[in-house]
């Protein structure tokens, strides 16, 4: 028997029987019971947006926002057994093939392994003008954060535009999705509970008393220390914990870019560059390359808690607990009930989901005649529409949040 390759491609071969099962069963189960959410608040006429978009005389890319994981998943779900069951979601080919019976599993859902070089763009664009949706996730990785859509990459963007290109009678359509997840009330004590895990787990002790933002502060500064101490780069240096830490993160990025060679552009594109550098690396001396993946991660994972994103006067529920559960899944990794936790991991106290779908973007409409130039504009313009719908929904649901709210203990 071949031995099994997780970077093999294979096609989707959906069974209905199957995706309306997980549907159900995602739906009455795992959402309410599992995910712990409590509503799903999707309004008719945005859900009238969706199913004119998609539908069978159109090819449309879904593109929601991507704030977290399995949960995310779950909602991809729930959307697509709402407006086209049969929908193919895009995924990563570590979930897809990690293993021979869930690669059986999902390929029977119709999930696209995004294994490099494969068909997956092939079969997208058939599926997609057979009327069914495809969904991928324009920013990739989870944000883990809320309130901010990350960089979008073009896959979207390029599919859709080969799609128009190769059949000018059918309308493409780019639909940007958004979603909130906010808590149904006071979630404090559960918020302490979660901070006191993680520090029981790396065995910090109790890093801060008080109120529940100087028990978060207290959280991050003591785990920066150990970051500091981990990755040998000197002193955690002075001024606010914003600045140390970006101090920190940039000593660490420059000791990799001194190994691996320096990139151009912006933060995420020289991190792109030296992931793949380092597995290049990786043959020569397995160690070495072991250690700057964990040193890479940890700067990914700073690079998460920045003043742009928390800067502001106040801090929401939500915010810190973001923030937290992803310091859990960074640095507690040991036992099953991490392990399990790293696969599913399940809100702090039960939320509501708010999906909003802005106005779908028709490729032709962009007026560019070649890729290079249409594909800047229709991703600008997904970047837009996914941020300022997302930016409407935090102003309707402030009414629920804003009481909860909590002063920001790192200005």
């Amino acid at each position: 028997m071949p031995r099994f390759d997780r970077l093999a491609y294979r096609d989707p071969r959906p069974s209905p029987p199957i995706i309306h099962l997980l549907g159900a069963f995602n739906r009455h189960l795992l959402l309410p019971h599992v995910l712990r959410l409590r509503s799903f608040d999707l309004p008719a006429p945005d859900l009238a947006r969706l199913r004119a978009a998609v539908r069978p005389g159109t090819a449309a890319f879904l593109a929601p926002n991507h704030p977290e994981f399995m949960t995310d998943w779950m909602i991809d779900k729930e959307i697509s057994r709402r407006v086209s069951p049969l929908m193919a979601h895009w995924a990563s080919y570590e979930v897809v093939n990690a293993h021979p019976l869930a690669q059986r599993l999902w390929l029977r859902n119709n999930l696209i392994a995004n294994a490099p070089g494969g068909g997956g763009r092939a079969y997208s664009l058939a599926w997609a003008r057979a009327g069914h949706g495809v969904l991928l996730h324009p920013e990739g990785a989870p944000s883990w954060h809320g309130d901010r859509v990350g960089p979008l990459v073009p896959g979207a963007a390029a599919m859709a535009w080969e799609a128009s290109r190769a059949d000018t009678s059918t309308p493409v359509f780019i639909v940007p999705v958004v979603w909130k997840l906010h808590f149904t009330g006071d979630v404090s004590r559960s918020l302490e509970q979660e901070i006191a895990h993680v520090e029981r787990g790396l065995e910090l002790g109790r890093a801060g008393r008080g109120p529940l933002e100087l028990r978060f502060a207290a959280l991050h500064e003591a785990v920066l220390a150990r970051s500091v101490a981990r990755h040998g780069a000197g002193e955690p240096g002075v001024g606010s914990f914003f600045e140390r830490q970006a101090a920190h993160a940039e000593r660490l990025l420059a000791g990799l870019e001194a190994r691996h060679g320096s990139g151009d552009g912006e933060r995420p594109r020289r991190l792109h560059a030296l992931r793949r550098a380092i597995h290049a690396s990786a043959a020569g001396d397995r160690e070495a390359a072991r250690r700057d993946r964990r040193t890479l991660s940890e700067i990914e994972r700073l690079d998460h808690f920045t003043r742009e994103h928390y800067g502001g006067p106040t801090l929401t529920q939500e915010q810190i607990a973001e923030s937290v559960k992803q310091i859990r899944l960074a640095v507690l990794r040991r036992g099953i009930a991490e392990a399990l936790h790293g696969v599913v991991p399940v809100a702090v106290a039960p939320r509501i989901v708010r999906v909003r779908v802005p106005e779908a973007i028709d490729v032709r409409a962009a007026g560019a005649t070649d890729e290079a130039s249409a594909l800047p504009v229709l991703v600008a313009e997904l970047h837009q529409r996914l941020q300022g719908a997302l930016d409407r929904l935090n102003e309707e649901i402030a009414p629920r949040v804003d009481p909860f709210r909590r002063s920001n203990p790192f200005l």
